[in-house]
């Protein structure tokens, strides 16, 4: 096996270990937009749908497809959505949507901490460990509540 070259910055490996964890979600080409709308609302559970655009600086048109994409399906009919976010009326209004984590969703924080917590060592971290703890969700029959769906 060669030698890889030294690590020159802890911090972009670690970032490096985070991207190759959102890709073993399924999504070989995880956006950085679709990212920044997830660690946006991981970092904000409960959110205003409408204050990501501006939080974000994306359109609202985008941020509207990065939330369905996130959450029970995709904007393309053949593909499922990732199902890490689940989106709820807003109870002060009826117009508004509340963005929150789903357990899948939570249960990645988790593994994106763990993942940027421990020692940097060479290699990445064990991607299919993460894979078969975020597949066990999948495995699971979904709540609507949990897909954000109204009930």
């Amino acid at each position: 096996m060669p030698r890889s070259t030294p690590i020159s910055s802890q911090a972009a490996y670690r970032v490096h270990a985070i991207v190759e964890l959102m890709r073993s979600t399924g999504e070989r080409e995880f956006p950085a937009q679709l990212m920044g709308i997830f660690f946006w609302i991981a970092a904000h559970d409960g959110c205003k749908q409408e204050n990501l655009a501006e939080s974000c600086n994306m359109s609202p048109s985008s941020v509207s497809r990065c939330v369905t994409w996130l959450g029970p399906r995709h904007r393309l009919e053949h593909r499922s959505g990732l199902r890490l976010i689940r989106r709820e009326r807003d109870p002060d209004n009826y117009k508004a949507y509340r963005l929150y984590l789903t357990p899948k969703g939570k249960s990645f924080v988790h593994l994106i901490e763990d993942y940027w917590t421990q020692p940097v060592r060479e290699g990445l971290p064990n991607l299919p460990k993460a894979k078969a703890a975020l597949a066990a969700y999948d495995n699971q029959e979904a709540t609507d509540q949990d897909l954000g769906r109204s009930v």
